[in-house]
């Protein structure tokens, strides 16, 4: 039997060596520290997670597929018919500007300036009194008739109607039935009535009837695009007919209303 050496006493104040593999009591471990401050996501996030996931490249799926198929879902014949649309619309305001350029030039050159003020003062009178409803209008145009059998045509689908023609450049219009015609203006209001659509206080009742001047290729092709007033009509059980019409009369008139408060500003001074 060997003697083994026998262990030397810890020196005073000093704590015995514990040892390899000696932990002491109640004091955790670095990685067990570590993982208890990691935070752990339950099942039903990491579910939650993933369906976020799902909905955003869903819904960004459907974006750019409405974005890139408003146009390509078109016909040829449709396309070609936006695209005369958007042409006149623009030879129209090119024309327009070239002729408040010229008036400009020949207010500004001093030569018989005069009579071009004077000119120019009556023309645009007669504009303002068309715009106002105050004088008949006569030009090419079209005529549109509703004919509403279910009772499905309210004052919204006529209000739009009316949007899309001044969109396509009408520059007067009225509406009416038989013999009960409104002349449309600025101010013109559109209400349901219980015989049918009140506009102006007038009720009205089908088949309505719109006159619209302007250029009757721009105003037809504007009514028939997808999605435009004819099909709207179409999908409430009503229709409408279109006519193009090289001299239309819109005859209906609006009385000059009297100012009740307003009154001209003075002159600044």
């Amino acid at each position: 039997m060997t003697d083994e050496p026998a262990a030397e006493p810890p020196a005073p104040g000093r704590r015995p060596d514990p040892g390899p593999g000696h932990r002491a009591e109640g004091a955790p471990t670095r990685g067990r520290l570590r993982s208890s401050m990691r935070p752990r996501l339950s099942r039903g996030q990491l579910l939650a997670a993933l369906l976020c996931g799902v909905l955003g490249f869903a819904l960004v799926v459907q974006v750019r597929q409405t974005q890139t198929g408003g146009l390509s879902s078109l016909r040829q014949s449709e396309l070609v018919g936006l695209l005369d649309t958007v042409s006149e619309r623009a030879a129209r305001l090119d024309a327009e500007a070239r002729q408040l350029q010229d008036s400009s030039e020949r207010l500004r050159s001093g030569v018989d300036r005069s009579a071009a003020a004077e000119q120019a003062a009556e023309a645009r009178l007669e504009e303002l009194s068309i715009l106002a409803g105050t004088a008949t209008a006569a030009g090419p145009g079209i005529e549109l008739t509703i004919t509403d059998p279910q009772h499905q045509v309210n004052a919204a689908i006529l209000l739009d109607t009316l949007q899309e023609l001044r969109d396509a450049g009408a520059e007067a219009v009225q509406i009416g039935s038989g013999s009960t015609q409104v002349r449309v203006v600025a101010s013109t209001s559109f209400v349901d009535d219980p015989r049918g659509v009140r506009v102006d206080g007038q009720v009205l009742v089908a088949p309505y009837q719109y006159r619209a001047i302007g250029d009757p290729p721009t105003l037809s092709a504007a009514l028939g695009i997808p999605g435009g007033v004819l099909e709207v009509l179409r999908e409430h059980q009503a229709s409408g007919q279109v006519t193009s019409m090289t001299n239309l009369l819109v005859s209906a008139l609006r009385p000059v209303p009297t100012a009740q408060y307003a009154r001209p500003a003075p002159a600044a001074s």
